[in-house]
């Protein structure tokens, strides 16, 4: 998209559409700019009080011929004192939905009179409008035959600031690819994603862009290096398991390194504890995990932050065949821990277990943080809107928390409950995959912890807000592209 500004609202340009801001002040609309060159077309709207400036409402006016835009649009922001970047993402949103139900493409934005706002700065309140239209300004129609696509924004007009704050609107475009990106893989067909697929798309990646190097390992090697749980979920799979390593070195100087783990379940049919109608239809999103690391760590290269962060992603299908892995045997972890498997429909710990163990002994991370679409039961405690977040590091889970609160990306911390570990013993081995229904979420967590050592670590479990039944402001249904905005947030504030 093309974002373009001027400080000077009678040298801006044509468009197709020009939006006005408005608060909302003793139910009746307030201006959040000068209106003058605006008061014969917004004037009668508002004398008849059908427009109140309520938060998200909008009303369209059309201008008269020979006008520079033909329609005008007055958006309420809502009562000014509960102004966030969040509310400004959700209410620009609504923006960008209706100019894709007009078929727009050339919009011009009046902002807000910025430097009056106490508690929004100008840079957040820039961030907010640009991530709400950018955000929502995204359809996946690629598996589809008719002609009739969603009109996307091409222009983007930003009227009352510089080009010089131009910066932090690229910042958010560049951001708003990562997202695209990991969205796509979700939501395209799981006999397109495969681990294949991936591995070939961290090699391409790491060619485009400086300091990102791709190593991409198969089948023969998981076996020599002794994955066992990869290689136990893998086998019952046609498609070839892979274990990628993408690894950007932003900052060569320094030793600090963060390792994301994304869970790359390409498709996940429950193994021999195969999962019921309902439930398996969307599975094809089981890879969000993977989606999310790879995405955050290429975007980081592109913005060439000075960091160094690698995306650990073991990928698999979990299918069914005469060589599935069976319920009631046990199997070795990369760092020898045997393991009971009490349901083949917990693999994707199993396969997060064997990379976090690969990446302690060998990658020498600072932190992990690892994103999975783990357990139903998250979505059960929390709702779509919501990740998991689990952690054994107070300082890290801060971080991480107040990253998830800048962005939107709606995070809540879970307990590491101890007791609970009595719940994974086995009769027969060092642990078991499960342990039970209740507190699901939270023994997934506490099965990982075993594998990360004394390392700082965090785990989000993002079975909910990964892949959506319906639109949530900003939020598109299916692909979401969860995680890549909060991983982004916090390794700024480490650069």
């Amino acid at each position: 998209m093309l974002f373009s500004t001027t400080s000077d609202l009678s040298k801006r340009k044509e468009s197709e559409l020009i939006v006005l801001p408005f608060w909302e002040k003793k139910k009746k609309a307030r201006a959040a700019t000068t209106l003058t060159a605006f008061n014969r077309h917004v004037a009668p709207l508002l004398a008849t009080g059908d427009f109140t400036g309520e938060f998200g409402r909008t009303s369209l006016v059309y201008a008269k011929e020979g006008e520079k835009e033909p329609r005008c649009m007055l958006l309420g922001l809502g009562v000014e004192e509960k102004l966030t970047v969040e509310r400004l993402r959700n209410a620009y949103s609504v923006v960008a939905k209706a100019c894709q139900k007009l078929g727009l493409v050339k919009i011009t934005l009046v902002l807000p009179n910025i430097v009056e706002l106490r508690h929004v700065s100008v840079d957040e309140c820039l961030r907010g409008i640009a991530e709400g239209i950018l955000l929502s300004n995204y359809t996946f129609e690629q598996l589809a035959t008719s002609s009739d696509r969603t009109v996307l924004l091409k222009s983007v007009q930003l009227v009352g600031i510089t080009s010089s704050k131009l910066d932090v609107v690229r910042l958010c475009e560049e951001i708003a690819e990562g997202v695209y990106f990991a969205r796509d893989l979700v939501n395209k067909n799981a006999d397109d994603i495969t681990p294949t697929y991936l591995g070939k798309a961290a090699s391409k990646l790491a060619k485009t862009l400086p300091n990102l190097k791709a190593e991409v390992f198969g089948r023969k090697w998981i076996q020599s290096e002794k994955l066992g749980l990869l290689e136990a979920v893998s086998r019952g799979a046609q498609e070839e398991p892979a274990f990628i390593i993408l690894s950007y070195r932003g900052y060569a100087r320094s030793k600090d390194h963060t390792v994301i783990v994304g869970k790359g379940v390409t498709y996940d049919t429950g193994g021999l504890n195969l999962k019921p109608t309902g439930s398996i239809e969307t599975m094809r999103s089981d890879m969000a995990g993977a989606a999310a690391a790879l995405a955050t760590v290429t975007t980081a290269a592109a913005l060439k932050m000075k960091v160094n962060v690698t995306a650990v992603i073991p990928s698999t299908e979990n299918a069914i065949d005469s060589k599935s892995y069976k319920p009631g045997d046990v199997y070795a972890a990369y760092n020898k821990t045997t393991v009971e498997i009490g349901n083949t429909d917990a693999e994707g710990r199993l396969i997060l277990a064997d990379a976090l163990a690969y990446t302690l002994q060998n990658l020498k991370p600072t932190r992990m943080i690892d994103v999975a679409t783990l357990t139903g039961a998250v979505v059960v405690a929390l709702g779509e809107d919501m990740a998991g977040l689990y952690c054994n590091d107070e300082t890290l889970s801060k971080q991480l928390l107040d990253a998830s609160q800048e962005t939107g990306e709606k995070v809540w911390r879970l307990p590491l409950h101890e007791p609970y570990k009595e719940l994974l013993k086995s009769d027969i081995a060092d642990l078991r995959n499960i342990g039970g229904r209740a507190g699901g979420s939270i023994t997934a967590a506490l099965f990982l912890e075993a594998f990360v050592g004394s390392c700082p670590w965090a785990h989000f479990d993002i079975a909910g807000p990964a892949f959506t039944s319906k639109e949530h402001g900003y939020q598109p249904k299916n692909g979401v592209g969860f995680g890549v905005r909060t991983l982004l947030n916090f390794l700024q504030k480490l650069a």
